[in-house]
């Protein structure tokens, strides 16, 4: 009895480790065309993400024809009479179209469209591995 206990637990860790996928491959940072758009995007998102001047810093997560898919963390500019203010988040851009995942209950639906499935299952998954 204990050795079919062994071969049964053996046969499940077994299925477990190979049905899984290797975890999500992020584009290279180093190369000149992750470097371009990264910079593209930090420039672009401030104005569609805040509510004033701010700065994002941009890590881009993929692109798939014209959409490129990025988390960016941005921060307001502190002024005299306002708080500082910020977001962190995943967002798909297209040219200069930029989408945002829903709040709250609709996060996870809103993510699965506008990402490819296997990014869509890292955003979900572990977003802080994909956060610059």
């Amino acid at each position: 009895m204990p050795r079919r206990n062994v071969v049964g637990i053996g046969l499940m860790v077994g299925l477990m480790f190979g049905c899984s996928e290797p975890p999500y491959q992020l584009p290279d940072r180093s190369t000149p065309e992750v470097q371009a758009e990264e910079q593209r995007l930090a420039a672009l998102l401030p104005d569609r993400l805040l509510w004033g001047p701010g700065t994002c810093e941009v890590r881009l997560l993929g692109s798939e024809g014209s959409s490129s898919f990025a988390w960016a963390s941005c921060e307001m500019t502190p002024t005299a009479n306002g708080q500082p203010g910020g977001v962190s988040l995943p967002v798909r851009v297209d040219g200069t179209r930029v989408t945002e995942p829903a709040d709250g209950a609709g996060y996870a639906d809103s993510v699965k469209r506008m990402f490819p499935q296997r990014l869509a299952d890292a955003v979900l998954d572990e977003p802080e591995r994909l956060q610059p």
